[in-house]
């Protein structure tokens, strides 16, 4: 049994591994190639893509092998010769489970291990590239576009710098700045997000934008240095995303998410307690204000001191209670982080879940063999898919709770298992 499950499983791996590693090519391929990547850099990425890739092959993997001997086994008959021979059917049901929650703790840990490490491998050899493929902007007797400015570059100079330049700043129209400059190196900041040029004989013609037309600055250097910000920026992969930390991260960073959502409850709640009491000052002040006014009616005189609350100073106050009331105290990134927590254990696990409803299915089908195994497995591939993606959706746009929202594939896996073998125990009157 053992053997005939590790056999489906690796031809199915290679199936699953080659489909996701594909889509993995298609999605950053082109961005890669527009940026003259190397082989090895290439190479690079595709590894540190693994993990990620691994993640939801190995369950996809182990809903097709279960499947496959299943429905191969029922198909030779197996089942039905095991029964004869006394051989409980439990007996045979134990080693699917036993692969898919052997698979899906070591899928768990693999994944926790590795992908924080491929994702901080991937944005290195990806910022890298971004370096590269700037400085290649940077040509001889080229015209480029760094953001918002032109670059005009002349002949190359020594070291890989460039002999002149002219620069013009193209945000208030072609004329309204100018610089040029000699001797121009490049390089780039700590967090890949500008290019600094250096420069030498140093010319700037600006437009005066308050005097009559044709009037303009001119301002010389010896040397400076500009800041330009890059085409394409790396804040995508600056940060860290949730389902780049390990688990043990993961749960510190919601902790310090809870902690300080608390607080600002805390300060809310805090806020609106101080209006309250404002308005019960602003209740009681009025009220000795009118109690004075008809005290002076009676006898006839004028306070000298009036309290300063009036009707306006209580419309105000309600305004502000009313503003602080309708405040949603909330953080959208703390919901996504507990999304991922869970995703993070809910993937892995549907290695068990496969495996508790391959075999029921498998024995249960009228076409049976091994291919009808893979080809229903492949269904039921896209169906998880779907949940999947459906529970992630309704727990960051409806608020819905992470556990159910993450765990309703599998929780669909599961009724749909007790719902196979209480009609197997229906119509065959025995479970095994």
């Amino acid at each position: 049994m053992f053997k005939e499950l590790l056999s489906s499983f690796f031809v199915a791996f290679l199936f699953f591994f080659v489909v996701f590693l594909i889509n993995q090519v298609l999605l950053f391929g082109e961005d890669i190639l527009s940026r003259g990547a190397d082989f090895l850099s290439v190479a690079k990425l595709l590894v540190y893509s693994l993990p990620t890739i691994l993640a939801i092959t190995v369950p996809f993997s182990v809903l097709a092998a279960t499947l496959m001997t299943s429905s191969r086994q029922n198909a030779d008959n197996e089942f039905l010769a095991s029964s004869t021979l006394g051989v409980r059917l439990i007996w045979l049901y134990i080693p699917f489970l036993i692969v898919g929650m052997a698979l899906g703790i070591g899928s768990f840990y693999f994944n926790d291990w590795s992908m924080p490490r491929a994702a901080q491998g991937f944005k290195q050899v990806y910022a890298e590239l971004i370096n590269k493929s700037s400085r290649i902007e940077l040509t001889p007797y080229s015209i480029k576009k760094y953001g918002d400015k032109l670059l005009v570059t002349g002949p190359a100079g020594e070291e890989g710098s460039i002999q002149d330049i002219l620069i013009i700043d193209r945000v208030k129209g072609y004329d309204s700045n100018i610089i040029s400059a000699n001797n121009v190196g490049i390089e780039f900041s700590e967090d890949m997000l500008s290019a600094i040029l250096s420069m030498d004989n140093v010319t700037e013609a600006k437009k005066q934008q308050d005097g009559n037309e044709g009037d303009f600055s001119i301002t010389q250097a010896r040397s400076a240095a500009i800041r330009i910000q890059l085409q394409e920026q790396l804040s995508n992969y600056s940060a860290t995303a949730p389902s780049e930390m390990s688990q043990a991260t993961l749960a510190r960073q919601i902790k310090t998410k809870e902690q300080r959502l608390t607080t600002r409850k805390e300060d809310h709640r805090s806020q609106e307690v101080a209006v309250l009491d404002r308005l019960r000052l602003s209740y009681d002040s009025l009220s000795s204000n009118n109690e004075s006014s008809a005290e002076s009616v009676q006898t006839g005189t004028d306070p000298q001191h009036r309290p300063l609350s009036t009707s306006q100073d209580i419309a105000s106050v309600l305004g502000a209670l009313a503003s602080l009331r309708n405040q949603k105290i909330g953080d959208t990134s703390l919901q996504i982080y507990r999304l991922e927590y869970q995703k993070k254990i809910a993937i892995p696990s549907a290695c068990f879940f496969f495996a508790f409803l391959a075999f029921p299915l498998g024995i249960g089908s009228k076409r049976a063999g091994r291919s009808a195994g893979f080809g229903l497995a492949l269904v039921l591939a896209v169906m998880y898919w779907a949940l999947l993606f459906a529970g992630q959706t309704l727990g960051y746009r409806q608020s819905v709770d992470p556990v159910f929202s993450m765990w309703m594939p599998n929780l669909v896996i599961f009724l749909t298992t007790l719902v196979l073998w209480i009609i197997r125990k229906t119509t065959k009157g025995h479970f095994l």
